[in-house]
C-alpha cells in the first residue's frame, strides 16, 4: 500500500504541471491508438505510447490492448463491450481518476468510487430507419457515489471539479473536429 493518500500519484501530476507552465508546447498532447479486424465485429485496439509537444512521454513501453465487438442482436458475438460501452468507460475512467486525484489534491480521504452509467442510442439511427434520428449516442447520465470519512461539501468539490475539468467528458459535451481518410490496398 502506497503512503499517499488514495495512492494518487501526485508528483507525477505536478511535475508535468510544472512542465507545461515553463513551455506551454508541452500542453499539446496526442493519444494513440491502432485498431485491427478480428473477423466478424470484433476488433482489437493497440494503446502505445502518447507524446507532448511532440516528445515521447512514455519512459517505458506502453502496451495496452483493448478488445471491442458487439452484443449477437447487433452482428457480433457479444466477446468483448460495445463501442458505446467503451466510451463510457472512458468516461467512468476519467472521472475516477480525476475525483481520486482531486480528492488527493484537496486533501480528501477517499475509501470508495462507484460510478453507474447510462447511454441512450436510437438504433433507427444507424439502422438507415429515420434519417432524422441520430446514429450516435443522445443522452448519458452517470451517478457518482463515494464512499468517504470527510464532510460531504468536500468530497462534492472533488466530484463538481472533475466535471468541470474531465478531458472525456469535454470531448463527449463539446464538437470535435474529426478526420477520416482511407488508405486502400489490393491483394
Amino acid at each position: 500500500m502506497s503512503d499517499r493518500l488514495n495512492d494518487v500519484n501526485l508528483e507525477g501530476i505536478t511535475a508535468v504541471d510544472k512542465l507545461v507552465r515553463e513551455n506551454p508546447a508541452l500542453g499539446k498532447c496526442q493519444f494513440k491508438a491502432k485498431s485491427s479486424w478480428q473477423r466478424g465485429t470484433k476488433s482489437q485496439v493497440s494503446i502505445n505510447a502518447w507524446t507532448a509537444g511532440g516528445n515521447n512521454m512514455s519512459p517505458a513501453p506502453r502496451r495496452f490492448t483493448i478488445m471491442v465487438d458487439e452484443p449477437s442482436e447487433l452482428g457480433g458475438v457479444d466477446g468483448a463491450p460495445n463501442p458505446v460501452e467503451v466510451l463510457l468507460s472512458a468516461l467512468a475512467g476519467c472521472v475516477t481518476a480525476g475525483i481520486a486525484t482531486n480528492a488527493q489534491m484537496f486533501g480528501v480521504p477517499i475509501d470508495a468510487i462507484d460510478i453507474d452509467l447510462e447511454a441512450d442510442v436510437d438504433a433507427r439511427g444507424f439502422l438507415g430507419h429515420d434519417k432524422s434520428v441520430r446514429n450516435g449516442v443522445t443522452d448519458i447520465r452517470y451517478t457518482v457515489t463515494i464512499q468517504s470519512s470527510a464532510p460531504e461539501d468536500k468530497v462534492r468539490k472533488c466530484k463538481e471539479t472533475i466535471d468541470r475539468k474531465s478531458p472525456v467528458r469535454d470531448t463527449l459535451a463539446n464538437p470535435v473536429h474529426i478526420v477520416s481518410k482511407l488508405i486502400y490496398k489490393t491483394r
